[in-house]
């Protein structure tokens, strides 16, 4: 699907495969919320053949599909320094964080979602902070963003039908050789008995983790980890309750002098673009602690 994206407005050439499709069906198909259709009918914000198009427009093949992009505030204090930004294009964009800070925090101006508010105010982004998914403080690596507000709830749903790939790189102890694999599924909740720990629990939520040792050095394991769900300290509360705690975890793991922090890194974002379905694999800076790791999968 061929697009332009300029300041204030994207526009669209709807191909044969929606040739006589509704237009509120079209916008459902990229889960723009009602309240937002309405919104954009009211204030004539969108556009079929540059003629105001209504909720009940039919879009034909090689139609011009325009919608009109408010300019709105960013919504995160800017923190003193940016986000390191590894990727972006023009909706999106991926920023590493560092071990310790938070993804958000309305109150902490050295959380990610400031640094990302002051680079966007540097790059003239004029829209809200949207990070599509978290990492726990202690986690190292990427975070997306989009930088399109219309298209946030596309990107929220490609996350919950798993069209978004997380990958992780963790340092372990526990035994294992390079090569073998796992699949970890014990279901997780809140423990009880500790505030802010999860645990193995039969009344908790469905989870699901793939992994596989790629090296091993000293008497630790370089683990790859693939998200199948996404609960919260899934890796770290999978990989400990199955002998293979994450070294330098505070909850869950076994402490290392050999590493600096904790040894999860989200080096990997998997993900598409919404109009071409172009795959994007994103690829994080390398990580200190895991230099002397192969890291390749063989």
């Amino acid at each position: 699907m061929n697009y332009t994206l300029k300041p204030g407005m994207l526009e669209i050439e709807i191909p044969a495969e929606y040739n006589h499709l509704g237009i509120t069906e079209f916008m459902k198909n990229y889960h723009i919320s009602g309240k937002k259709r309405n919104d954009l009918f009211l204030s004539h914000g969108i556009l079929l053949n540059r003629k105001d198009a209504s909720p009940a427009s039919v879009l034909h093949e090689k139609d011009r599909l325009t919608f009109r992009l408010e300019q709105s505030e960013i919504d995160y204090a800017p923190a003193d320094t940016p986000c390191e930004v590894i990727y972006e294009d023009d909706f999106v964009y991926v920023a590493h964080k560092e071990a310790g800070i938070l993804v958000h925090d309305h109150d902490d101006r050295t959380c990610l979602a400031s640094q990302a508010a002051a680079w966007q105010l540097e790059n003239g982004i004029s829209t809200p902070v949207r990070y599509i998914h978290r990492l726990d403080q202690e986690t190292t690596g990427l975070v997306l963003f989009v930088k399109v507000p219309l298209l946030q709830g596309w990107y929220d749903a490609m996350l919950e039908e798993k069209k978004i790939e997380r990958q992780y790189l963790a340092i372990t102890g526990g035994k294992g050789h390079k090569g073998q694999k796992f699949t970890y599924n014990q279901k997780i909740g809140r423990d009880r008995h500790e505030s802010g720990k999860y645990r193995f629990s039969e009344t908790g939520k469905e989870a699901v983790t793939k992994a596989a040792v790629l090296d091993r050095k000293h008497d630790d394991l370089l683990m790859r980890c693939r998200l199948m769900t996404g609960r919260t300290h899934q890796i770290r509360v999978h990989l400990s309750g199955n002998r293979h705690p994450i070294v330098n975890d505070p909850l869950y793991g076994i402490p290392s002098s050999r590493y600096r922090n904790m040894g999860l890194w989200a080096d990997t974002l998997i993900f598409f673009n919404p109009f071409t379905g172009e795959r994007c694999e994103v690829h994080d800076r390398m990580n200190p602690d895991y230099a002397g790791f192969d890291l390749s999968e063989k």
